[in-house]
C-alpha cells in the first residue's frame, strides 16, 4: 500500500483557513465531524455522492441557496456547530444525539435508497444539525468574497496534496 504523502501540510493549511473562526485544528479523517471538547473539525477527502446532493437538495430547499462549493459548506456546518454550541439546550443536545444513534442504527438496516433519503433528510432537520446548517448557509450568503477566499485556499491545498500522491494522473 503506498504511503500518503503531504498529509500534516494539508491539515494544517485547512486549519489555517478556520482558524479565524475559533477551530483550533482540522484533520483529515473518515467524516465530517466537529469535537465539541477539542473545538476541532475532522473532514473527509472522500465523497458520498448521494449523501453531498441531498444535503445540497436540503440547503436549496430550506434556505434557497444555490451550494458553488460544497466542500467549503460542509466545512462551514462543522464550524456552524461551534458558533452555535451555546444556542442548544443540554437537554435537546441529548436528544439530538439519542435521535443520531437511532438514524444511523436504522440507516445500517435501510432498505433502499428512498429509505436513506427520508432518514438523511430526518438527520439533517435535527435541531442541532438544522442550526449548524443554517449558520453555514447564512455566513456564505453574507460573505460570498471570503467564501471565494476560503475555496481558493482550499483548492490550492487539496490540490498540492492530491498533485503529490499522484492522483491527477491517475484519473488523466
Amino acid at each position: 500500500m503506498a504511503k500518503v504523502k503531504g498529509i500534516k501540510k494539508l491539515n494544517s493549511s485547512l486549519t489555517k483557513v478556520f482558524k479565524p473562526f475559533g477551530i483550533k485544528k482540522v484533520w483529515c479523517g473518515k467524516e465530517y465531524e466537529y469535537n465539541r471538547v477539542e473545538q476541532t473539525i475532522q473532514f473527509k477527502l472522500t465523497e458520498d455522492a448521494l449523501e453531498d446532493m441531498w444535503f445540497q437538495e436540503f440547503i436549496y430547499e430550506n434556505f434557497k441557496y444555490d451550494i458553488e462549493y460544497p466542500f467549503i459548506i460542509s466545512m462551514l456546518h462543522e464550524v456552524g456547530h461551534h458558533k452555535t454550541d451555546d444556542d442548544i439546550d443540554f437537554k435537546v443536545y441529548k436528544q439530538c444525539l439519542k435521535t443520531k444513534e437511532r438514524i444511523d442504527f436504522e440507516m445500517e438496516k435501510a432498505k433502499d435508497i428512498q429509505e436513506c433519503r427520508k432518514l438523511e433528510w430526518e438527520y439533517f432537520g435535527i435541531p442541532e444539525e438544522f442550526l449548524a446548517t443554517q449558520w453555514a448557509v447564512q455566513y456564505a450568503k453574507n460573505h460570498p468574497k471570503k467564501i471565494k477566499q476560503m475555496w481558493n485556499k482550499c483548492y490550492k491545498a487539496l490540490y498540492r496534496f492530491y498533485k503529490i500522491n499522484g492522483i491527477f494522473e491517475e484519473i488523466a
